[in-house]
């Protein structure tokens, strides 16, 4: 059986997590490899009640993110999250769950983010807790792969590096 890997996407909101989560997914299943994504955005909207962003119900949520990712990697698969988790305790917590654990920063600059901005995101009354804006980012200390947004096709084969190892299968 694989060990299975959690690629946790992290950077500040509409730098493109999601958009290189779905690049990375299309370049594994080229290679004949699923992958589950737990998009957070996805996510939130799937869970009832939805979670709110106050600190304790995102620590709550960004808990239980890194604990189903980590469920899921420890039964083989490939776990892609792209998910702002904007305090490295997050990150750091779901990487002692995951049996393989990749690191993905997707460094795009506010400026960029606030152009794709297209919901309002940035500029409506809940600004004061948006990551980046309102809120703290804090940015990996040692990422496996930085990326230059959601199309940073060297990323996407960078991540790919990392994963495919635990995709073969183990001796039992």
């Amino acid at each position: 059986m694989s060990r299975g890997a959690v690629v946790w996407l992290t950077g500040l909101p509409r730098a493109g997590k999601s958009t290189l989560a779905q690049a990375v997914r299309a370049r594994l299943a080229a290679r004949g490899v699923a992958a589950v994504m737990l998009d957070s955005d996805d996510l939130r909207a799937a869970l009832s009640p939805p979670p709110g962003y106050d600190p304790q119900a995102r620590d709550d949520f960004y808990t239980t993110l890194g604990r189903v990712a980590g469920l899921i990697a420890r039964q083989g698969h490939v776990v892609l999250v792209p998910a702002t988790a904007h305090r490295r305790r997050y990150r750091d917590a779901a990487r002692e769950l995951a049996p393989v654990f990749v690191e993905v920063h997707v460094a795009t600059p506010l400026a960029a983010c606030l152009e794709r901005d297209h919901a309002g995101l940035y500029t409506s009354r809940a600004r004061t807790a948006v990551p980046g804006a309102g809120v703290e980012y804090e940015t990996p200390r040692a990422p496996e792969v930085t990326a230059s947004g959601g199309e940073d096709v060297a990323a996407v084969e960078r991540i790919v590096a990392f994963v495919e190892p635990a995709t073969k299968e183990r001796d039992p």
